[in-house]
């Protein structure tokens, strides 16, 4: 059993919000700029970002102005019409491998990324219909960080039964990706935002395809190594739901992200189905 030598608690030392320790201070307009909250500096882009609806206590306010230097976000009651949602490109690079294993025809690696990620644009999309009435860009610079996560490499034999059958390999790879991270939840109890991913037919660091799967936090917290563990179990169920979704080319049941900065392009419903069978070997 451990105890601290400190006079004083030292959990007073430990932000609960984030694991940088910096915050965001939400102010609202519409009450003398009262503070509402902090926000950990890791996802106010996501959250507090310029005309994002962020929720307090269930109430929507809309963020008029983000203020990077003081670190201060300006909001005001929203409407309640409509909801946002950030759109974000990412860069993953390999640090080092630490472990690698066996499953089925491929090796599932895991270790350290360094991932790069930056939030582009966002939707607006109706409260009770969820269509999206307008895209909008955003000029915020990038976040760097490194974390823990998983990757593997579609064998080639499986990648030319893929082109052979007529299907869109990156498509098929990047729906893979999605599907991936929003069955993760199921094994590692947490949010599929929590989660990122990123897909390509030749990474820079390995030459040939490539799917990530990274926790979205710095320093990782236990996420991709627990999809890593049970990872021949991740495909059969990603596999399962995506022949299970009655839509013919792909939908936000299925293989569509809500946070794609691609904006779900190019997707392949059939692609991942012939991928995930053949990793998962059924």
């Amino acid at each position: 059993r451990w105890h601290t030598t400190s006079v004083l608690p030292p959990a007073g030392d430990v932000n609960i919000r984030g694991a940088s320790g910096e915050t965001y201070l939400v102010l609202n307009e519409d009450d003398d700029y009262r503070a509402l909250e902090e926000i950990d500096a890791e996802t106010a882009f996501f959250r507090v970002h310029p005309g994002a609806v962020h929720l307090h206590l269930g109430d929507p306010y809309l963020v008029t102005e983000l203020d990077r230097e003081a670190r201060v976000a300006f909001v005001r009651r929203a409407p309640g019409d409509y909801y946002t949602q950030p759109l974000e490109v990412n860069d993953v690079h390999i640090v080092r491998s630490t472990d690698v294993r066996r499953a089925g025809e491929a090796e599932v690696y895991l270790g350290r990324l360094r991932v790069r990620q930056q939030v582009v644009g966002y939707r607006r999309r109706l409260q009770f219909t969820g269509e999206t009435v307008a895209v909008e860009p955003l000029d915020l610079p990038a976040q760097e960080y490194e974390t823990e996560g998983l990757w593997f490499h579609v064998p080639e034999a499986i990648e030319q039964e893929v082109q052979a059958a007529g299907r869109d390999l990156a498509g098929g790879l990047h729906a893979v990706e999605h599907v991936c991270i929003g069955i993760l939840p199921l094994f590692a109890m947490c949010d599929r935002q929590d989660i990122g991913g990123l897909s390509t037919l030749a990474h820079p660091d390995t030459g040939v395809s490539q799917v990530f799967i990274y926790d979205g936090h710095p320093g990782g917290v236990g996420i991709a190594r627990r999809g890593w563990a049970q990872v021949e179990d991740v495909w059969a169920r990603a596999r399962d739901l995506i022949r299970a979704c009655p839509c013919e080319e792909g939908c936000p049941s299925c293989v569509q992200s809500p946070k794609c900065g691609n904006n779900n392009h190019p997707l392949d419903k059939a692609g991942a189905v012939e991928i995930l069978a053949r990793l998962s070997g059924g």
